[in-house]
């Protein structure tokens, strides 16, 4: 499948997701930036957004609160954001390029540790894996993630709207160039 294809595909479904689930979505979104003042809340609730785009990606409910799911995941949360940020200014400090091309590489490590559950060290080399067997398509990736996300931070608002959608982008990308299909959807009680 070409690029092109793929990126549209991946619109339409993170679209089409959005859409049916907005209200919970802008809600758990708040939620996490307004919580994020405190420094120690920031991974876990970046992976509480993240929960509740692979719930509604593999076609289950969620809630404005499945955010907070992502306390579950408080130490792996921080462990992965402490290694890759780490990983990334080193990068950095190493005339600015090969950082770029970490984040570009690690941008999938939370979709996969959400999805695969393989823990920290795995879960970033899996990422790294995945973006450098589809170069190509994670630079695209990243680049179109980051102008929806600049212009959503423009309007301060818009990215109560631009930071969901593109998070349901990656989980929809992880699993389409990972070959992870989603999970079936849980049973109804």
């Amino acid at each position: 499948m070409k690029i092109e294809d793929m990126i549209k595909d991946i619109f339409k479904k993170a679209y089409d997701i959005f859409a049916n689930h907005f209200v919970a979505l802008i809600i758990g979104t708040l939620i996490a930036i307004i919580g994020m003042i405190f420094v120690i809340t920031i991974p876990p609730l970046i992976f509480g957004l993240y929960i509740m785009c692979v719930e509604l990606v593999k076609g289950n409910k969620v809630e404005w609160n499945t955010v907070f799911q992502g306390f579950n995941y408080f130490f792996v949360s921080w462990g992965i954001f402490i290694l890759a940020i780490l990983a990334v200014a080193v990068g950095l400090a190493l005339l600015v390029i090969p950082g770029i091309l970490l984040m570009i590489l690690l941008q999938y490590v939370i979709a996969v540790e959400l999805l695969e559950k393989k823990g920290v060290i795995a879960s970033l080399k899996r990422s790294y894996q995945i973006g450098k067997d589809n170069f190509t398509f994670s630079i695209v990736f990243f680049i179109l993630m980051a102008v929806l996300n600049s212009l959503g931070s423009l309007t301060k608002i818009g990215i109560l709207i631009t930071l969901p959608f593109t998070l349901i982008c990656t989980v929809i990308a992880t699993q389409k160039i990972s070959g992870k299909a989603p999970a079936k959807k849980k049973a109804k009680k």
